[in-house]
């Protein structure tokens, strides 16, 4: 081989190693080699959208829970009918009026020295479930919350997500388990037994803070807190489990939702939305709201006919923070802040609960803030 043809077989042998790269490549890898990142673009003021193309919305009550600093948690019960969960001494409060009014139920401080009421759920026995903090506990209440039983003592500082699966079996996330590991609790007979589950043996442990059910056996669940953030995917009902994706600019993976046929993933620290479209097993970057902010729960909300997309954001590129409500109507493709809560030097906007087509109620606060549930009327 002389030196002049150097060149030209070095060409060849690089277009011959791309033409086999891209052969090889499943249908997500070849899309993944044009991938571009999206940079960081803010929701669109509800000003800018064209008239009449999103509800009126308004705050018809905020309320401060005596002696809390976080509304961690809300669910609606049924039409108008709501519970939420607080932080620092686990209470549960209620309301049957569209967010108008809110009773205590239980004094979780009290009764179980909780410092957090974090997760709801309904599973298909009819009942509630709910996930705790300092201790890690699962209860359950028959009587639509009014009263809770402690059926589980996972050994960990905080039950975290909680999803039941198509089959029934019931997977609680978990925090700073006493095995050290990234892990989860499951039950297949609603918590009258259940097994330890690691998610990873990755140092340090993490927080399990929420699952996905994809349908069948299939689940996701979303890592984060003590280090980046990370989605991992079982397919067998949660017995095992395979990391899919890490993203080390991610504070905590906050919230799943679905829409489009794709997945989507929220994250806090980043203010960024990841996506799937081929049932978790690959993510990229969908969408960033701020360079720095908290993502905290999305929920689908229909009015008038029409479908949205409703999600709890916090911008915390300068103090005070902005908590707001964003809305799409396009399934994730724009964005409006639909509404300014409030704001303050910490927290976030983390949970939201849709009531019905004219009341919703979104919670906020931080361990230094109070916290507050905003009931907003939607015209």
């Amino acid at each position: 081989m002389t030196v002049e043809n150097t060149p030209k077989l070095l060409s060849c042998l690089a277009a011959s190693t791309l033409a086999f790269l891209l052969a090889a490549c499943t249908p997500s890898e070849e899309a993944a080699v044009g991938y571009v990142e999206p940079g960081v673009e803010a929701p669109l003021s509800i000003s800018d959208a064209a008239p009449g193309r999103f509800p009126e919305v308004s705050i018809a009550n905020v309320f401060e829970p005596p002696g809390e600093s976080n509304v961690r948690s809300s669910f609606r019960l049924a039409e108008n009918v709501a519970l939420i969960g607080t932080e620092e001494t686990g209470d549960v409060f209620k309301s049957s009026d569209g967010g108008e009014t809110w009773t205590k139920q239980i004094d979780g401080g009290d009764l179980w020295g909780l410092d957090d009421v974090r997760n709801y759920l309904r599973a298909d026995d009819g009942n509630l479930y709910i996930t705790t903090s300092e201790p890690a506990l699962v209860c359950r209440s028959e009587d639509e919350g009014a009263s809770w039983e402690v059926l589980a003592r996972p050994q960990s500082s905080r039950t975290v997500g909680i999803v039941q699966l198509d089959n029934g079996d019931l997977l609680v996330g978990l925090r700073r388990a006493e095995q050290l590991q990234t892990s989860i609790v499951r039950s297949d007979n609603y918590f009258e037994s259940f097994e330890w589950v690691p998610v990873s043996d990755e140092k340090p442990p993490q927080n399990t803070t929420c699952f996905h059910n994809l349908g069948g056996p299939n689940v996701l669940v979303g890592v984060g807190y003590e280090a980046s953030g990370k989605i991992y995917k079982s397919t067998d009902h949660g017995r095992t489990w395979e990391k899919k994706a890490d993203y080390p600019e991610a504070r905590d993976m906050m919230w799943f939702f679905e829409s489009d046929g794709k997945v989507y993933l929220l994250a806090s620290g980043v203010a960024t939305l990841y996506v799937s479209d081929d049932e978790g097993e690959s993510w990229r970057k969908h969408r960033q709201f701020w360079e720095k902010g908290f993502l905290g729960m999305a929920q689908s909300y229909q009015k008038g006919g029409k479908d949205y997309l409703l999600l709890t954001a916090t911008d915390q590129t300068k103090k005070p923070y902005r908590h707001v409500v964003l809305i799409s109507d396009d399934q994730t493709k724009t964005w409006y802040e639909w509404i300014e809560l409030d704001q303050d030097v910490t927290g976030g906007a983390s949970n939201l609960a849709v009531l019905s087509e004219t009341r919703i109620v979104a919670g906020t606060g931080n361990h230094s803030a109070q916290g507050k549930a905003f009931t907003l009327q939607v015209e």
